[in-house]
C-alpha cells in the first residue's frame, strides 16, 4: 500500500547531478557485484534478483537517469542476464529469469531469477496490460537487436493506495483534498478488500507506467544471441 511520501516518490528532484564520468564506472562495478549468480543464495530460497542500486538514482526518493544513461544500465543488465541464464542452464531444471523493464522509471528495472518451489512465484506480480503494445526499442538504439531477441509482455506498473491511509494522510496534513480526489480520479480499479483484523476497506490502483517482462525467445540458442 501507498502511504506517506509516496505520492511524491518520483517527483521530479531538480538538484543537478554531477560528476557524470564517475556515475557511469558506477555501473560496471554494480555489474561486477551482481554477475555471478548467487547459488548458494538460490538454492537457500529459491529465488534471487539484481536491482539497480545506484545512488543517487537509486534512494529513498528516486531519480530517473536521462535515456542515455538508462541505455548504458540495460547492457549492464542484458550481460548479468546472459550470465543467470548460462549458470542456471547448467542444472537442466526449469527456472524463471526474466528481465523487469520499467518505463518510465526505469531505475525500478531488475533481473529476476526463480526455481524450484518459487518457479511460478512471480507469474501475477504485474497486471496484464496492453499486449498491442511494442517494447520501446527506439529508446535503446545500439541494443535493439539484443533487444528484439526477447519475447516481451506489457504490464502494469501501477501505484496502490489504501482509503484508510488517504484519509490518515489528510488528517495528518501530509495530503490535500485536492490530492485525494486526483489519485481517486485517476485510479483504473477500485476494490473492497477484507482486513485481517476485520471489517473492509477500499484500495486505488493508479497506472505511472508500463513493466516490460521479457525473456530470451525459447527459439533461440541463448549462447548464440548476446554474445
Amino acid at each position: 500500500m501507498s502511504g506517506k511520501g509516496d505520492v511524491d516518490l518520483f517527483t521530479s528532484n531538480k538538484k543537478k547531478i554531477r560528476g557524470w564520468k564517475r556515475h557511469v564506472r558506477k555501473i560496471e562495478k554494480w555489474k561486477q557485484r551482481v554477475i555471478d549468480l548467487d547459488i548458494q543464495h538460490l538454492n537457500q530460497y529459491q529465488r534471487d534478483y539484481a536491482k539497480l542500486w545506484i545512488h543517487p538514482f537509486y534512494a529513498l526518493q528516486r531519480r530517473n537517469p536521462p535515456v542515455w544513461f538508462n541505455r548504458l544500465l540495460l547492457d549492464a543488465m542484458l550481460d548479468v542476464y546472459q550470465s543467470w541464464y548460462q549458470k542456471l542452464n547448467e542444472f537442466g531444471e526449469p527456472f524463471y529469469l526474466k528481465l523487469w523493464i520499467y518505463d518510465p522509471q526505469f531505475i525500478n528495472s531488475q533481473v529476476v531469477a526463480a526455481s524450484k518451489d518459487y518457479l511460478h512465484f512471480y507469474d501475477q506480480t504485474f497486471e496484464v496490460g496492453d499486449q498491442e503494445k511494442q517494447f520501446p526499442f527506439g529508446k535503446y538504439t545500439y541494443l535493439r537487436k539484443k533487444l528484439e531477441k526477447f519475447d516481451w509482455h506489457s504490464h502494469i506498473d501501477c501505484d496502490v493506495y489504501s482509503e484508510s491511509d488517504l484519509l490518515d494522510n489528510i488528517q495528518q496534513g501530509w495530503m490535500s483534498e485536492k490530492e485525494l480526489a486526483a489519485i481517486k480520479g485517476k485510479a483504473y480499479k477500485v476494490e473492497t478488500i477484507h482486513l485481517s483484523v476485520g471489517g473492509l476497506d477500499k484500495t486505488y490502483s493508479v497506472k505511472v507506467g508500463d513493466v516490460w517482462v521479457g525473456s530470451i525467445k525459447k527459439s533461440l540458442r541463448y549462447r548464440e544471441t548476446l554474445v
